[in-house]
């Protein structure tokens, strides 16, 4: 299932040669079962207090520096668009603790998002993303698609290390990208062997 494959290529430039792999380490992943379809989640917790991560998460500007731009009429009831990517309804947002949207991509089948945030030491904050009602197929690449910026580009940006621009201005890909990639794409599809579901082959170049 190619839902977020293409888009995570694109969503951040490393700062030097930094080895990020250990980074990887620090994320919880879980595959469950929510109303009629599958759930992944993912866990981490960031050295930023959680007004700073819901604002880098729900601020279209913010938002831009790290994932992608956002249009839309965004307040609960209303609508977002991400660049290129999915679009929905913002179902639910309680600053900031809790966002919920759904999640329209092509002629996939609808989904749903949640982003959950917990202060979790004094100036940390841990993060859950939980999507839901995916198919079986789908939950290696949605897991792999959300991990990768979530986890490199998220971070990179609470501590001050990326441009003060929008992403599309200054991303270059490079080799250690494909790199994680890969390494991301094989902790989603071992999970999901281990839960008995089908998953996707890797394309080729990230292995």
């Amino acid at each position: 299932m190619p839902l977020l494959y293409n888009f995570t290529i694109g969503l951040y430039k490393l700062s030097a040669m930094t080895d990020m792999s250990d980074w990887l380490t620090q994320n919880h992943r879980e595959i469950g079962r929510r109303a009629d379809g599958r759930s992944m989640v993912l866990r981490r917790t960031y050295e930023a207090p959680v007004e700073d991560v819901w604002a880098a998460c729900t601020d279209p500007d913010r938002l831009s520096r790290w994932l992608l731009k956002v249009a839309g009429d965004l307040r609960p009831g209303g609508t977002y668009a991400l660049e290129g990517n999915a679009h929905g309804e913002i179902l639910r947002c309680e600053p900031p603790s809790r966002l919920t949207v759904t999640w329209k991509y092509g002629d996939l089948p609808d989904s749903e998002v949640e982003l959950r945030l917990t202060p979790s030491a004094p100036d940390s904050t841990t993060l859950e993303l939980e999507h839901y009602l995916l198919p079986d197929d789908g939950v290696a690449g949605v897991g792999t698609g959300w991990e990768l910026p979530l986890t490199v580009a998220l971070t990179l940006y609470l501590r001050g290390e990326l441009p003060e621009s929008a992403v599309d201005e200054w991303y270059e890909p490079g080799a250690e990208h494909l790199r994680l990639a890969g390494l991301v794409a094989q902790a989603w599809i071992d999970l999901t062997t281990a839960h008995g579901l089908p998953t996707p082959a890797m394309p080729p170049h990230w292995t």
